[in-house]
């Protein structure tokens, strides 16, 4: 996934993923209340939202997301549902 904001561009690795926001895996750091665009490519797609940094963490960082069109919102809440239904199907496994 990629972030653009203040004087930073990076790629970051996901480790969770909420309908609210999201945390990385990074080394690069990001100050609470740094606003970046959010993108992460979704088959296809895109999903792009804006977002603002909440909590810095060893090795990483999370943010809430701020606004997003509809149709991210709408990829979202499925990407998020197909998210759910994976992690279901391991801890069933």
């Amino acid at each position: 996934m990629g972030f653009v904001g203040g004087d930073q561009r990076f790629t970051a690795p996901l480790l969770d993923f909420s309908p609210f926001g999201l945390s990385v895996k990074t080394t690069c750091e990001a100050k609470n209340g740094t606003i970046f665009r959010v993108g992460i490519k979704v088959g296809a797609d895109y999903f792009r939202a804006a977002a603002i940094t909440r909590s810095q963490f060893p090795g990483g960082f999370a943010v809430e997301f701020l606004s997003m069109g509809a149709i991210d919102r709408e990829m979202m809440r499925r990407l998020y549902l197909r998210l759910q239904i994976v992690a279901r199907e391991a801890k069933e496994a």
